[in-house]
């Protein structure tokens, strides 16, 4: 590796992306401070995905048969060379000082062992990369295990993670595909502390037809994630309950917000179940109101095609 490379693996797990790899490995070998290493996983596309990551001499090509996200990254971070892993998904677009800003935050925080950031979700690229130069870094956000079980924060293309944390927490998990990212940062949070850059470093590409657009695949796994984690959290019974009944009362919001009073009844239901109305109160005052507002103060702020 020369000193102009990064010591980060970029792993892109790709399916049926011929129309936006192009586009994602560019933005990651066109960094300010370019990654030594790029792994294109192609997870059994049909059309021109192996093609398009073969086009760049740069880029490492994996093919293997259909398993989903996770196995392809799985399949990724098995082929990783570096200290720094990188996920880029298929479809998004790394803003030119990504790896720059989380470097030099690295840096910083040097018992960091994973980096996130912000993003921006937008069809237009031009745009989001406009209002992104408009936009200083505000800070950082230093979080740990209870950050992260209240809110899945981190969009993947964001996250920055070391290889051995990775390693350590076994890869990602196919049986949750849908929250497996989620799981995996909550895994991670375990492992040491947790940056995140409050600036945006990816153009997030809001695909109507991917996993996490799925809500009840992905309560259905968040349910089962969050069991697991119930049986080893370090938080207090009580603590666990109100972020557990929080869960269930945003779903039963989200459902709604769907047109599936179906699946919003089904949360509700699920919520009694578990033995959670008396924490409702709570959760409502600590979680559901605060997040239902920033929500709002956010799409007023939101520019005009952003």
């Amino acid at each position: 590796m020369t000193d102009d490379l990064a010591p980060v693996s970029v792993v892109i797990a790709a399916y049926n992306a011929e129309k936006t790899l192009g586009a994602a490995v560019a933005s990651a070998l066109g960094q300010g401070v370019r990654p030594a290493q790029v792994i294109v996983v192609d997870d059994g596309s049909q059309d021109g995905t192996a093609s398009v990551a073969a086009s760049f001499p740069e880029v490492l090509l994996v093919k293997q048969d259909n398993q989903g996200p996770s196995a392809a990254r799985n399949t990724g971070i098995a082929n990783v060379t570096q200290p720094w892993v990188a996920f880029l998904d298929a479809d998004d677009v790394w803003l030119p000082d990504k790896m720059t800003r989380q470097l030099a935050a690295s840096a910083r925080h040097p018992s960091a062992v994973l980096l996130a950031g912000d993003w921006v979700r937008t069809f237009d690229e031009s745009r989001a990369a406009e209002s992104t130069t408009r936009t200083a870094a505000t800070g950082e956000t230093l979080m740990g295990y209870g950050d992260v079980l209240v809110l899945n924060r981190f969009q993947t293309s964001t996250v920055l993670v070391r290889t051995e944390v990775l390693r350590t927490c076994g890869g990602f998990d196919p049986a949750l595909d849908g929250a497996e990212d989620w799981d995996m940062w909550l895994r991670c949070a375990a492992q040491g502390d947790i940056v995140k850059l409050d600036t945006p470093l990816v153009i997030y590409r809001d695909e109507p037809t991917g996993y996490s657009k799925n809500l009840v695949r992905l309560y259905d796994r968040m349910l089962v994630m969050l069991d697991r984690e119930r049986r080893d959290t370090p938080l207090s019974k009580a603590a666990f309950a109100r972020v557990l009944t929080w869960h269930h009362l945003r779903f039963a919001v989200a459902f709604a917000q769907a047109r599936q009073p179906d699946q919003a009844r089904r949360a509700v239901r699920e919520l009694r179940s578990a033995g959670l109305t008396r924490y409702v109160p709570a959760a409502t005052v600590t979680y559901l109101a605060p997040f239902l507002g920033g929500r709002v103060v956010r799409r007023l702020r939101r520019p005009r095609g952003i």
